[in-house]
């Protein structure tokens, strides 16, 4: 049986209970997910040579595989506990002291789907999940690397340096890539993820990047250049606003998106209920296969970033646009005779742009400083 065809016919399996004959043993476990290279994932594994079942998942590698076959023992049989997720890179399990992994059922299946829906954005959320590096991994590292703007958002078991990364969310203004780091390991970074992240060209849009930032350096090797951090922009909209005043703490995501993009707050509650899911089961995004409708929420957590970086900007922008507003209206509302020649116009500072203060610190008549076009810069004042 060649690859592809092994490949499929594995694929047909995924749910149902299979025994794996490996060069270190036999194991029994339900099929949760198949990699091109015949890569396997069990959850609900049990060693047969010990007769115990195994805490968490457990990944194989398709070299030191022997021979996959199916049996009809029902996998509630197996072990019942899956307390640690795999690390994909080893193969081993990823020690996580007191932290419990419960599949997400039914009731919190409900709640996220209606949470969902009342973001509105439940039918315009286009993402794709990259699980593996083929065929899809390598047109989403194209689309991206031709991208001025991204979106980045990022989920993980143990939010610190020492924690387990799970998914990085990246959205452009057409698709939202959901890359599936627990399965796919340190290969996604250095198959072409860390060429976008360390890309000057390409803008990063996230919201409080210092984690991530931290937990990238200093696990993956992967610096984030070249990043706009909305809440570092929400800090500085403030110091503007207040002539120089710093707010007494920082905003969250949610906050600036009720704030600058004027949400309601049912379009906001997915981050809410994304907070209490984490709380009540931190090691969720270890779940695989992951539900749709978690997936959705992953998708929502990313998309507003690029419209919330515009509305931002906006927000920055906010005292030049007053002064070209004045600029114009100053030379509309002014006497037809008191308006240059074209050729005047394009060539001399006007009197509107002395009013409103443009050039505001006297020279040096003996050395007049120069502006980068090579022309002398010199006071002007209105006659």
């Amino acid at each position: 049986m060649d690859l592809v065809t092994e490949t499929d016919f594995l694929s047909r399996l995924i749910g149902t209970n299979i025994k794996v004959t490996t060069v270190h043993g036999c194991f029994q476990g339900e099929l949760c997910h198949i990699h091109a290279d015949r890569a396997i994932l069990l959850i609900r594994v049990k060693d047969l040579s010990t007769g115990k079942p195994l805490p968490g998942a457990k990944l194989f590698f398709g070299q030191a595989i022997l021979n996959v076959e199916t049996v009809e023992e029902p996998s509630d049989h197996l072990g019942q506990e899956r307390d640690e997720p795999v690390d994909e890179s080893s193969g081993n399990m990823l020690s996580q002291p007191g932290v419990k992994h419960e599949e997400i059922d039914a009731t919190t299946l409900q709640r996220m789907k209606e949470s969902i829906n009342s973001s509105g954005a439940d039918q315009d959320i286009n993402y794709i999940v990259i699980d593996q590096f083929q065929p899809t991994f390598g047109p989403a590292i194209r689309h991206l690397q031709n991208q001025k703007v991204l979106g980045l958002a990022a989920v993980a078991l143990n939010v610190s340096r020492h924690g387990k990364l799970c998914w990085l969310q990246i959205a452009t203004k057409s698709y939202i890539y959901l890359f599936d780091i627990l399965l796919l390991g340190p290969r996604v970074f250095k198959n072409g993820l860390q060429m976008v992240f360390e890309d000057k060209g390409i803008l990063k849009v996230v919201h409080d990047g210092r984690w991530l930032g931290n937990f990238l350096s200093h696990q993956y090797n992967v610096e984030l250049k070249n990043v706009f951090d909305t809440q570092v922009a929400d800090v500085y909209l403030f110091s503007m606003e207040t002539g120089g005043f710093l707010p007494s703490c920082t905003s969250t995501v949610k906050e600036c998106l009720t704030r600058y993009l004027k949400l309601s707050p049912s379009q906001v509650s997915f981050l809410i209920y994304k907070e209490t899911l984490v709380k009540d089961n931190p090691s969720i995004w270890c779940d695989r296969p992951l539900p749709t409708a978690a997936l959705k929420l992953l998708s929502l957590e990313v998309v507003h970033l690029l419209p919330l970086r515009s509305a931002m900007l906006d927000a920055m922008l906010a005292d030049y646009t007053l002064l070209v507003d004045g600029y114009l209206n100053t030379c509309s509302q002014g006497s037809p005779d008191m308006l240059p020649s074209s050729e005047r116009l394009s060539l001399m500072l006007s009197r509107e742009g002395v009013s409103i203060g443009l050039t505001e610190k006297t020279q040096d008549p003996e050395n007049p400083k120069k502006d980068p076009r090579g022309r002398a810069l010199r006071q002007l004042k209105p006659s």
